[in-house]
């Protein structure tokens, strides 16, 4: 999983994008961005339905494993591999923080009652390697909710390029998981992706904004501009990889 991103760039993440880093919905078309994150990420509660013991793998700033904790009352692992994001996750009761590789983790076997990825997933090299060390840890039955995006077109060099800027591996099809999770039944699968793709021109505008907002952010941004210039393009890039379908989101869950 990608490490040196989160950290290099935590401080404008969460000045353009806030503390939770993931895509919104826009269900209606009308919705605020902050009502979009919330109605995406209350898709794959539903699908989840948390109860035991879950696995926030990817977990950001904490902010959907505190929504569990509150809304469903479960014990939560809240796994993160930036150091930054998990030292300003507010340590309460029934959260454990994972810090670090996921792979590198010691997990219990069948201790977990379900897991949720949210745009973690695409940030493994092997879906393989997730799935090997993952799935022991989950109880019969349990579900597994995975959000994130996919590409059958993923060799392209425009997609190759940005999967770079995002310091992604290349990104991998909806099939390629589906044949490493044989083991696993599918019971849902949703295409997002015409739902999400406003989330990159919100960003875009929103990093546009930002000295306007912010004029004392503005030499860190033109830092970041300068170490890595392909990013700020990355965002109507990305948003143009959905309209051409190069780019498709899923919210797909599985169960053992």
């Amino acid at each position: 999983m990608a490490t040196n991103l989160y950290d290099d760039l935590d401080l404008l993440y969460r000045e353009i994008w806030g503390r939770s880093l993931h895509h919104g919905a826009w269900v209606t078309g009308y919705e605020s961005i902050e009502e979009a994150r919330e109605k995406l990420i209350d898709l794959a509660l539903k699908q989840l339905d948390p109860k035991g013991t879950i696995a926030d793998i990817g977990c950001g700033y904490g902010i959907l494993a505190h929504k569990i904790l509150d809304q469903f009352h479960c014990e939560v692992l809240a796994n993160t591999n930036s150091e930054r994001q998990a030292s300003q996750i507010t340590p309460r009761s029934g959260l454990k923080i994972l810090q670090g590789d996921w792979l590198q983790q010691q997990l219990e076997p069948k201790s977990l009652s379900g897991i949720i990825a949210v745009e973690s997933l695409s940030h493994f090299d092997s879906f393989k390697d997730f799935l090997k060390h993952t799935l022991p840890a989950l109880k019969p039955g349990g579900r597994i909710v995975i959000c994130d995006w996919f590409s059958e077109t993923g060799s392209h060099f425009f997609l190759r390029n940005l999967a770079t800027t995002g310091n992604l591996p290349p990104w991998r099809s909806v099939f390629s998981l589906s044949s490493n999770a044989k083991d696993l039944k599918k019971i849902h699968s949703l295409d997002l992706s015409r739902e999400v793709a406003p989330t990159w021109s919100a960003i875009f505008w929103r990093s546009l904004q930002l000295p306007l907002r912010k004029p004392y952010l503005l030499v860190t941004l033109l830092k970041k501009i300068i170490t890595r210039p392909s990013l700020l393009l990355a965002f109507p890039l990305i948003r143009l990889a959905y309209h051409t379908r190069d780019l498709e989101y899923r919210v797909i869950t599985y169960e053992k």
